[in-house]
């Protein structure tokens, strides 16, 4: 009996070690993915900024700031990632009402230099705008809807490169965005957006 017992707790014991073998781990990217709390200011042609605080009273963004996320693509490398906006219509949180605005809706896929932190959408071209309508009919598919295709560049993620409000030091994060039919959001003024911000907390203090 006791021989039995012995046997049974060898194989338990076993079969413990092997779970912990297997458990997965993070993302290839998970040291540079996460929500980040950001600012997008608009840069005018003659390189004159308007704040995103300026773009909220004018009634243009829905907010000061608002939250955008990085995340592992499905191949999770590490030298790519996605970028999106959370937008309304889609994005990595489809629905999701913390985006600036829906004019900005974007999400797409960037190269990123872990090392480095720099990172763009590939060659820094424009690429496909992945936020499309989740909801698309086409049946009633408006053309005006569609989302027009971005290009990222001067991206880079600093780990401990700022501050929270309550003092604490977190990584940033910030880049330029570009639109390649600028009329399409009715603002032909804009040469592009810079948008900068650090690691969301989810404390109120903070944000």
């Amino acid at each position: 009996m006791k021989n039995k017992i012995y046997l049974l707790l060898m194989i338990l014991s076993f079969g413990l070690l092997s779970c912990e073998k297997d458990e997965p781990g993070g993302t290839a990217t998970e040291n540079v993915a996460g929500e980040w709390f950001v600012a997008v200011d608009a840069v005018l042609s003659d390189g004159t900024i308007i704040s995103s605080a300026e773009l909220k009273e004018e009634g243009i963004w829905f907010a000061e700031k608002g939250i955008i996320r990085t995340y592992n693509t499905a191949a999770n490398v590490s030298d790519k990632m996605y970028i999106s906006d959370m937008a309304v219509f889609g994005g990595a949180a489809k629905g999701d009402a913390s985006s600036i605005s829906n004019y900005l809706a974007f999400r797409v896929p960037i190269d990123i230099n872990q090392s480095t932190g720099e990172f763009s959408t590939s060659n820094g071209d424009f690429v496909q705008n992945l936020e499309v309508n989740y909801k698309y009919d086409p049946k009633t598919w408006d053309e005006s809807e569609k989302y027009a295709n971005i290009k990222i560049l001067n991206g880079k993620i600093t780990k401990d490169g700022g501050k929270q409000n309550n003092g604490t030091v977190d990584d940033i994060i910030e880049f330029d965005l570009y639109i390649d039919d600028k009329g399409y959001i009715l603002f032909d003024d804009f040469d592009h957006y810079h948008v900068q911000g650090i690691r969301y907390s989810g404390l109120v203090e903070n944000h």
